[in-house]
């Protein structure tokens, strides 16, 4: 009799026989393992999200539990009932995740290199690669539509000395992400998305000095930083004259706001088109969540708050309450804390169940951070009921947790 169990339920005495992965991919030499106590089930946890023990290879004390098991899980088959398709559907949400997940990598480091690239070549007065921008776009379109989380989840990699590279990165993946919900067309969001990239180009032509000043701007600072988005607009529109409008648009007003106060060209909100409307509220969002030269990030939930409280004055109210549906609940690279008091970092959420989002765990309930932090799906039943009940009780400010969003995100190993 061969059981399929989740790794959470494994106890000594178990005889492994299969995984839900090859055993070359896992720490064990031979197929099949005999659980003797905590360092087996330590190793199939950190490897495996399910396995499948061999009730008459297991110690015979353990049958009747084992056959428990086994009447149990045949009886979800047989019944078809809501929690075997719920907990079918919620590991292929973390599967699809983990799977895109290595091609986002992959895909954010060429455009990394690219983006870097074209600040240089920007400051150097030299032309930038509006083909490779194109294909690199394409690209992280691609991978949205198969997978909308895996790349937002990489927006989590910032830096304050590098923000304007990681702010153009991120405000392209967030930006295709938005006009996703938005039912946009994929054509669409590819030119979103280039013109997400494209933004800040300008600030290239601002001197270094006023860029990167770790305090506020005088009114004469400020005004040469308002120049950004026209060099910006001019630069790209005298070298590659086959650029979309709506590009140029997105490079050129991002910084308008719908009570006509922006800058340069003082837009309100009906002279504003709508994908550089999309761009601006994103550019606003990761603009506020990260660290920069002159303030700190605040949390995610924090940043949607504010923005809320923005609308009609620079914003249009339907695009921002569309924006935080996009986002959810729990923003991806919320800091949050469980009922059981281990703290996570929320990776990705089901459109249909956004309270219980996938969370990667990586303090337990003593503040202890897990030697491998542990990737859970909270839309799984066996999260929902009973002494393994887990839900979110709250957002964590950033002096409540002690360990670097970042370094966890950078560490392929973990997810």
């Amino acid at each position: 009799m061969k059981i399929k169990i989740d790794v959470a339920q494994l106890i000594k005495g178990m005889y492994v026989c299969e995984l839900d992965r090859p055993w070359t991919e896992t720490s064990f030499l031979l197929q099949g393992v005999f659980i003797n106590g905590a360092d087996e089930i330590s190793q199939l946890q950190q490897s495996c999200e399910y396995v499948f023990v061999d009730a008459e290879k297991s110690e015979q004390s353990l049958y009747p539990h084992l056959r428990s098991l086994f009447n149990l899980s045949q009886s979800k088959v047989t019944t078809g009932g809501s929690a075997t398709h719920e907990a079918t559907q919620a590991d292929l949400e973390q599967n699809n995740f983990k799977k895109e997940l290595k091609v986002a990598r992959k895909v954010h480091s060429r455009t990394r290199s690219f983006i870097d690239t074209a600040l240089e070549d920007v400051r150097l007065g030299q032309a930038v690669d509006t083909e490779a921008a194109k294909d690199l776009v394409t690209e992280v379109t691609n991978s949205i539509t198969r997978s909308p989380h895996a790349m937002v989840w990489l927006t989590n990699l910032k830096e304050r000395d590098e923000y304007t590279s990681i702010h153009c990165m991120n405000v392209c993946i967030m930006s295709v992400s938005f006009g996703r919900t938005l039912g946009m067309e994929k054509s669409e969001l590819e030119v979103l998305g280039l013109g997400g990239l494209l933004h800040d180009l300008g600030k290239m032509r601002v001197p270094p000095e006023i860029l990167n000043k770790p305090s506020k701007l005088t009114f004469e600072e400020f005004e040469v930083m308002k120049t950004h988005p026209v060099q910006g607009y001019e630069m790209l529109k005298e070298q590659d004259d086959e650029l979309p409008q709506e590009v140029l648009d997105i490079v050129k007003h991002h910084h308008e706001r719908r009570n006509g106060k922006g800058y340069p060209s003082h837009l309100d909100g009906d002279h504003i088109n709508n994908m550089t409307r999309i761009v601006a509220i994103v550019d606003v969002y990761d603009a506020i969540t990260s660290d920069r030269c002159y303030h700190d990030a605040i949390s995610p939930y924090d940043a949607l708050k504010n923005m809320y409280e923005w609308v009609n004055e620079d914003f249009d109210k339907e695009l921002v309450e569309n924006f935080i549906k996009c986002l959810g609940i729990y923003p991806i690279g919320s800091v949050v804390k469980l009922n059981m008091g281990h703290v996570g970092l929320v990776v990705s959420a089901s459109e249909k169940s956004k309270l219980r989002p996938i969370v990667m765990l990586v303090q337990n309930s003593k503040g202890e951070c897990f030697p491998t932090p542990k990737l859970i799906n909270l839309a799984h039943p066996k999260w929902r009921t009973g002494v393994n009940k887990l839900e979110v009780s709250r957002i964590l400010s950033k002096n409540e947790y002690n360990f670097n969003i970042k370094d966890i995100v950078m560490n392929e190993s973990v997810i």
